[in-house]
């Protein structure tokens, strides 16, 4: 039966947030300003007071507390609660409610409950291992996080989604992938979380990347390590350059618009040439097909915080070439000039960049306007 006690309450959200409520272990009894605890209860003063004071000697007379005159000789001025934690149970069971060790027990058991459900072998040690750590956690009232600190559905959701992720065959887009292993097709993007705007990092490290990053000790890291993918691997290109491929030369130079070329393409080719003279990859998408409207026999590549698909690509290239990029004048725009340089092992440099220009946008230069390298009036 729930009892209707706030300062009782009150006292039991002052507890939960001691070390003895968080994690079991007190060495000694928890005391509580009866004045603190009063006005955390908005019972400070009048009848709400007396109520309160009441409600306090009802538990101490049930065993529960004890109260800490201010004088010996004067039971009458409560100074402090004093709280034994061994008797956390009972306090709660006084109150109605669950009580924080019966919570983190739950806890531990739910983490211990799914280190028994089927991974697949490569991966079981592991799991196995992560599962208890977190029992272990758990039960010490240690962080779990991302998951919460109660046994919820939540929690048994991302547990059976890991293990269903651990167990994934193949290559697919993210939207299938989470219709397929979440019922709806947003979910996994908003698990696995992109990266800051303008920050770059090798691997996607949202909730899932990190989680499966801890379970198979580094070789996961993220959805891509799995082959469930935000977009496609490709590079968007225009220009000059040929792909051989099964013996026979694909040319993407004689195409007027630009084109998608998948990265599994591009790794199969026996032989990636091009007759330009330079190599310009562009920042925004919108200003790329500005450029290739020019036909002006520069290879463009498309890209912003560089893909795999792009990567090999411009791996492949002819050293020959010179290689440039056009990007957004602010801090990302140069950042990503910096792991495009990083990432691609090519002596990228900044074509129309320029540290400190309002407005930053490329896009601010209008459109191109001569027709051959290097496309705007220098001016």
């Amino acid at each position: 039966m729930k009892r209707s006690a706030p300062v009782l309450e009150a006292f039991v959200r002052k507890y939960e947030r001691s070390l003895a409520g968080r994690t079991g272990n007190a060495s000694r009894d928890v005391l509580v300003n009866v004045e603190e605890l009063l006005r955390e209860a908005d019972a400070a003063d009048g009848d709400a007071r007396e109520v309160a004071e009441q409600q306090l000697q009802e538990a101490e007379k049930a065993g529960i507390l004890k109260l800490v005159p201010l004088h010996r000789r004067d039971r009458a001025s409560i100074h402090q609660v004093r709280f034994c934690p061994t008797d956390e149970t009972i306090l709660y069971d006084y109150l109605g409610r669950e009580s924080p060790k019966s919570i983190r027990e739950a806890l531990a058991k739910q983490f211990g409950d799914s280190s028994e459900k089927g991974v697949p072998m490569r991966w079981r040690e592991g799991w196995k291992a992560w599962c208890e750590r977190l029992r272990i956690a758990a039960l010490a009232g240690k962080s779990v996080t991302p998951f919460n600190r109660h046994p919820s559905e939540e929690n048994g959701k991302l547990l059976t989604l890991l293990r269903e992720l651990l167990g994934w065959e193949g290559e697919s887009l993210v939207r299938f992938a989470s219709c397929v292993l979440c019922g709806d097709s947003k979910t996994l993007e908003s698990l696995a979380s992109t990266e800051p705007s303008g920050q770059y990092r090798d691997k996607l490290r949202g909730k899932l990347g990190c989680l499966l990053d801890q379970v198979t000790n580094g070789e996961i890291c993220s959805l891509d390590d799995l082959g469930i993918l935000r977009n496609p691997r490709f590079a968007l290109i225009h220009g000059p350059v040929k792909l051989r491929l099964d013996e026979e030369w694909l040319d993407i130079g004689r195409l007027h618009g630009a084109v998608r070329l998948a990265e599994a393409d591009i790794e199969r080719a026996e032989c990636v040439i091009s007759s330009a003279l330079r190599c310009l990859t562009v920042e925004n998408e919108t200003s790329f097909h500005e450029l290739a409207k020019l036909q002006s026999g520069t290879l463009l590549i498309q890209t912003s915080y560089p893909g795999s698909g792009t990567l090999k690509l411009l791996q492949r290239l002819p050293d020959k070439l010179e290689f440039w990029h056009f990007g957004d004048s602010d801090e990302a725009g140069f950042e990503i000039l910096r792991v495009l340089r990083e990432k691609s092992g090519r002596d990228f440099r900044p074509i129309h960049m320029q540290r400190g220009r309002i407005p930053f946008e490329q896009e601010s230069l209008g459109r191109p306007s001569i027709k051959q390298w290097p496309f705007y009036d220098p001016k």
